[in-house]
């Protein structure tokens, strides 16, 4: 049997060759029928109960090859889903399942430029279908969310294309409810619409998300998708979650005759328990504990480069930091009894730095490590609960709530192999120590239920077995009451007022609901705070105030340099915003865990350093009630502890410390090493250029010493003294960048950010000859006749990164910008008249609806709606605006232009541009686009078939605004703005920025084609409008 395009339809018999083509490895037995029960009953199981070990991440094969098996179905009605998000509570695991999805999608990318007709190639055709038309980029683009900071603006470029997206319950949920943590306002409906349409949502370890799971639930149940496409389905993957009423068991006699699978369900494992008096004693505890574990089993190794690898997991990251210091002190202390190295692994640290922290650990404690003859203990917290893949031969962990420590005890033992390296010793160690207090932090009552009955147990029988299968007995007996897990707090009702708010994104409601409590439920606290560390924001000048220890640059300088150099997600550590807090007051910070929900801690802190101010983002004006103006452009300021706000991203200055080597330290008083330059140089879809500082520090900060660093620094003193000479492909600037390339190290200079990947990717750039000098300037600076220009405060080497073979996609700035200005979706690489933008638009956007289903007459409006978006252009001052502000240029021009050309990097251009065009501050062409569209359809085009209400909206919407309400500009010389609408000339008044009907039409296309359904609607024409913008067209 085939399918329409003549490939042979895939069936759930071709699942186990499809992964064994992928990852070179047979299947597990469940996996294989996981997917012939979805197929042949054609649903997704509501929990997928397996227990860890047996490889839940391959959930993402599964989903790859149902979507492709299912890509001929049309409708509502097909199984399987574009898109598939893979939701973790764990920072760690989204890296780790990352570099699974990205084997995926290189497999079915390679399938697909190969002439070959196997397996994967079918697999990829299906994918295809998806999105024929859609073929720069890669065919299953896989992203990577990190640490609550932003999506590129750009994750997935248009709704038809296929994608594998890996985050946090934070990072996907917010986006699902139309309030993504920190994306515009006028990015969250395209984020919304491609969370909650079409979409397969994979909850790992379930348990740990029920208010999420509530949520969701909640808002299918009040919201009807009125477009034809299949709907968000949630599945939740547990080894110990609740009952579900589909739930996917596992199949225990299937796995017999498997010996891998075997193994590991039996792996043989013992728990015995400790319990101290104190927190002091019970760091002690965990440290001595784990020595004496290892110096036994030292003993007994097999071979050569069987030393034992042990694994300490602590409840919070000061206690984890604790037993790490303690176990360094015992281990290089004199009479020291065990020779091991120790490492500390914890989540809260920078993206950039963790790759090779990360690296080092899984060569030490991964599945798949070399022998060592070295012993190798590894301090963590609950990141290394879930999805990380480590068997070590000892665990050590403090009382925790069952299904915590049923998580940490797959991490022992975890392929079963114990007794190979160790003869004679059947079955690996597990110690459960307690400190002796009530109700302790993260876990509460549950963690003091699971240990007096652990505790009892063992006193009875004197150890516990604890294979996995030995856990799935014990959860549904022993532990089976909801008293021994952690559960979250009670979730809010969801209401069709509060879904209605959250849908109005431009202007957001005064009275917003928060989301928080949907997400975690009460008890788990607010928004947490992101953190980048900058240089550079103190003034070492020696004429300021001695008096100051520190003296801050002022913010309209500092909001220049980060407007032009945004920090980017790699940068950002995201901590509790109570533990921020504490530490800009300077306090001593409370304990945290490394979950994504845990509550929020609080008390009274002790007063340890001098409180210190940090950058955050705020309104510019200063005028009373200017905060709740919806539309006011937002810029850097310094803020208090007082100030800080739940959700905030926050620049410190370097000096105040606050990172180490492992990640969040608020006692570190060391200055923060600047990552910023590093983090330009990793692979992203937001195309921003990579860039250095140049000046004296450049040759030390990457790696240059003695001879390469002064000839380095010469260079960089030459550069910048050739000044004028110095243009882009100019001999100057690519024998500098050859020079560079030639005086780099070999290997990246350690604590820097700087991976292997990107210090290629820095080999390359220098080498490009595509490079430039970038002066940041103070746009506070105005231009004056006579003057310069605004000053330079810094000078960067700037250019593209050429494409390495990798599909892999990081978030880019954590800033999401938008057009707050009123020429930024104008810009281009060269310009590009009105109407060969429009016919550009209308066939992309006929593409995306074609391959998405939608009905001949929604197609239509959309195309419409996209052939007309930008009409508002024609405005005379706006088409002055786009010729540089020479209004005798604009006249002269034989047509409009949607596209002007200028270099969409000189943001001072476009403003003084702006100034000389006289357009009212603040002007929108939709707003315009969408008058002359309604008053076209008031006329001759009255006879309209489609939806006008639908074919309105679009136009209005197409940059994120009029929902509901468009932006209110005081046009001073109103002026009648004109084009052709279907041939028909049309003209409206220049002050008709707002139409008052809006918000009822809004509340109207919401009823229609559902909350949902709307934003995916605006999301076609959006990035249709996008994508041949970014092709020049």
């Amino acid at each position: 049997m085939s399918d329409a395009t003549g490939v042979p339809a895939l069936g759930a018999a071709d699942f186990a060759e499809f992964y064994r083509a992928v990852h070179a490895v047979d299947p597990f037995p469940w996996q294989e029928s996981l997917v012939a029960e979805v197929l042949g009953g054609g649903r997704w199981p509501d929990l997928i109960d397996v227990p860890t070990g047996l490889g839940k991440t391959s959930t993402l094969d599964v989903a790859v090859f149902v979507a492709a098996a299912t890509s001929h179905v049309p409708g509502g009605h097909r199984l399987g889903r574009r898109r598939c998000f893979f939701v973790v509570d764990r920072r760690i695991v989204v890296d780790e399942a990352y570099e699974h999805a990205l084997s995926l999608s290189r497999a079915v990318q390679d399938a697909e430029r190969s002439e070959d007709p196997g397996i994967v190639s079918r697999v990829a055709a299906g994918l295809r279908s998806y999105a024929p038309d859609a073929r720069a980029g890669a065919l299953l683009p896989v992203t990577r969310m990190r640490g609550g900071a932003t999506w590129a603006a750009a994750w997935l470029d248009r709704p038809d294309r296929p994608g594998l997206v890996l985050g946090t319950v934070d990072q996907i949920g917010s986006r699902l409810l139309f309030r993504g943590y920190g994306v515009s306002d006028r990015r969250r409906p395209i984020d919304a619409a491609l969370v909650g349409t079409d979409s397969l949502v994979l909850v790992d370890e379930a348990h740990l998300s029920t208010a999420l799971l509530a949520t969701v639930s909640a808002a299918q149940e009040r919201d009807r998708l009125g477009v034809p496409l299949p709907s968000l389905s949630l599945v939740r993957l547990s080894a110990t979650g609740a009952p579900a009423r589909h739930t996917f068991a596992l199949d225990v006699d299937a796995h017999r005759t498997n010996p891998q699978a075997w193994e590991r369900l039996t792996a043989g494992k013992r728990l015995t328990t400790r319990e101290v008096s104190s927190a002091k004693d019970c760091v002690k505890a965990l440290a001595e504990t784990t020595l004496e574990r290892v110096g036994t089993l030292t003993a007994k190794a097999s071979m050569e480069g069987a030393a034992p690898v042990a694994a300490v997991v602590c409840n919070t990251v000061d206690r984890a930091r604790a037993v790490h210091t303690l176990l360094r002190k015992l281990l290089t202390g004199r009479g020291a009894v065990v020779e091991a190295d120790c490492e500390l692994l914890i989540g809260r640290s920078r993206p950039i730095d963790r790759p090779n922290v990360q690296e080092q650990v899984l060569s030490r404690f991964g599945t798949s490590r070399d022998p060592s003859r070295r012993a190798a203990i590894l301090v963590a917290t609950q990141t290394v609960e879930v999805g990380v893949n480590l068997d070590v031969d000892v665990l050590v962990s403090e009382s925790a709530s069952w299904d915590a420590l049923v998580q940490r005890l797959g991490r022992l033992n975890r392929l079963g192999r114990f007794t190979e390296r160790f003869p004679g010793q059947d079955e690996a160690a597990a110690v459960v120590i307690h400190d002796g207090q009530d109700r302790g932090p993260v876990y509460g009552e549950a963690r003091d239920t699971t240990w007096r009955a652990l505790h009892a147990m063992v006193s009875e029988h004197g150890g516990i077995d604890v294979s996995p299968l030995a856990c799935r007995h014990l959860a549904t007996t022993t532990f089976a009451a909801l008293e021994f897990t952690r559960q979250p707090g009670g979730v809010p009702v969801l209401l069709h007022p509060t879904l209605d708010a959250w849908t109005q994104t431009a202007p957001v409601p005064l009275d917003d609901p928060p989301i928080e409590p949907f997400l975690h439920g009460f008890d788990s606290g607010v928004a947490a705070v992101r953190i980048v560390w900058r240089d550079g924001l103190l003034s070492t000048d020696p004429l300021d105030d001695p008096w100051e220890d520190d003296i801050e640059l002022a913010a309209a300088h500092i909001d220049g340099l980060l407007t032009q150099w945004p920090p980017r997600t790699t940068e950002t550590v995201e901590v509790p915003f109570v533990a921020v807090r504490q530490w800009m007051s300077g306090q001593a910070a409370e304990p945290i865990s490394d979950l994504e929900a845990a509550p929020d801690v609080g008390g009274h802190a002790r007063q340890l350093e001098d409180p210190f101010r940090v950058l955050a983002q705020r309104p510019a004006s200063t005028g009373r009630g200017a905060d709740d103006a919806p539309d006011t452009p937002m810029v850097w300021r310094w803020i208090d502890a007082e100030e800080l706000r739940p959700g905030d991203l926050i620049i410190v200055p370097s000096e105040r410390g606050g990172l180490d080597g492992y990640g969040w330290s608020p006692a570190e008083r060391s200055p923060v090493r600047d990552v910023s330059e590093a983090a330009t140089f990793v692979a992203s879809r937001s195309r921003r250029e990579a860039t250095l500082r140049l000046d004296p520090g450049l040759p030390a900060r990457l790696g240059m010493e003695h001879a390469a660093g002064e000839t380095a620094s010469a260079l960089v003193s030459d550069l910048l003294a050739a000044d004028e000479d110095a243009w882009p492909g100019s001999e100057e600037i690519d024998g500098f960048g050859r020079a560079l390339a030639e005086l780099l190290p070999d290997e990246p200079p350690p604590g820097c950010g700087w991976t292997a990947d990107t210090w290629n990717a820095l080999r390359r750039w220098a080498e490009s000859g595509q490079l430039r000098i970038l002066d940041l300037r103070d746009p506070a600076d105005s231009w004056v006749a006579g003057h310069d220009g605004p000053r330079t405060w810094a000078r960067l080497l700037a250019g593209p990164v050429p494409a390495d073979a990798a599909c892999r996609v990081d978030s880019g700035s954590a800033v999401d910008r938008d057009d707050e200005e009123v020429g930024a979706s104008s810009v281009g690489t060269r310009p590009v008249t009105l109407a060969a933008h429009h016919t550009a638009v209308r066939q992309r956007a006929e593409e995306i609806a074609v391959a998405l289903g939608l009905p001949p007459e929604l197609r239509a409006v959309v195309a419409d709606a996209a052939g007309w978006h930008d009409l508002g252009k024609a405005d005379e001052r706006f088409q002055i605006m786009l010729h540089g502000g020479d209004g005798c240029e604009a006249t002269l021009a034989l047509e409009p232009l949607a596209k002007s050309g200028m270099d969409p990097t000189d943001r001072l251009a476009w403003r003084r541009a702006s100034r000389l065009s006289g357009l009212p501050a603040g002007a929108r062409h939709e707003a315009w686009s969408a008058a002359l569209v309604e008053e076209w359809l008031r006329g001759a085009g009255s006879a309209y078939l489609g939806d006008t209400d639908l074919l309105i909206h679009l136009v209005a919407s197409h940059h994120g605004y009029a929902r509901p309400l468009a932006r209110l500009v005081m046009d001073r010389e109103p002026r009648p703005v004109q084009a052709l609408v279907d041939g028909e000339k049309v003209s409206v008044p220049s002050e008709r920025t707002v139409s008052l009907e809006h918000p009822a039409r809004f509340a109207r296309l919401n009823q229609r084609y559902g909350r949902w359904g709307l934003a995916l609607l605006e999301t076609v024409v959006r990035c249709a409008d996008t994508t041949v913008s970014e092709e020049g067209s």
